[in-house]
């Protein structure tokens, strides 16, 4: 798995290299049963932070952060964390935070990644594709948790299976 060169080049700017290597130490993961994908991904890319890709449309420049440190007391009780696992049926592991919109990036066990906060995002099926998604701001990819059926749908307001990891 790759990024696209329009995103190696935001990514770039952040400080990413080829060869660039963070320690779990660095991390400072708040789990310690992170998904071997989660680890590889983070071990590359993990403490970047800059810009997404800025829209014509808007004066907003968002970012992103990826940062997996968190609180363990922001993971459990009452947290965004807590609520959504409990809706997907799934433990989530925090990747990072887009910004200034306050939602946290995150992924499953299998590397699905989600933006949760107000709302829960499907935004990819694997950590590239979902950050990508999010640095290039592709929304039209994204499905959002109805939270009363647990079902997904998409930009035209249609129920939506999540694609297939395949």
């Amino acid at each position: 798995m790759e990024f696209s060169e329009k995103s190696k080049k935001l990514l770039t700017e952040m400080g990413w290299k080829e060869s660039r290597s963070v320690s779990i130490e660095e991390l400072k993961l708040p789990y310690d049963d992170y998904p071997d994908v989660a680890l590889s991904f983070l071990k590359k890319y993990g403490n970047l932070e800059g810009n997404c890709e800025k829209q014509s449309y808007s004066a907003v420049m968002n970012t992103i952060h990826i940062y997996p440190e968190q609180d363990k007391e922001d993971l459990g009780g009452d947290s965004v964390y807590a609520y959504y696992e409990s809706l997907l049926g799934r433990k989530l592991y925090p990747i990072g935070v887009y910004l200034p919109d306050g939602y946290h990036i995150c992924c499953d066990f299998d590397g699905r990644v989600y933006k949760i906060g107000e709302y829960c995002f499907y935004v990819g099926k694997n950590l590239y594709e979902g950050i990508e998604n999010i640095l290039l701001m592709n929304t039209i990819q994204s499905f959002q948790l109805d939270e009363d059926t647990g079902k997904w749908w998409n930009r035209d307001g249609k129920h939506v299976e999540l694609p297939s990891l395949e």
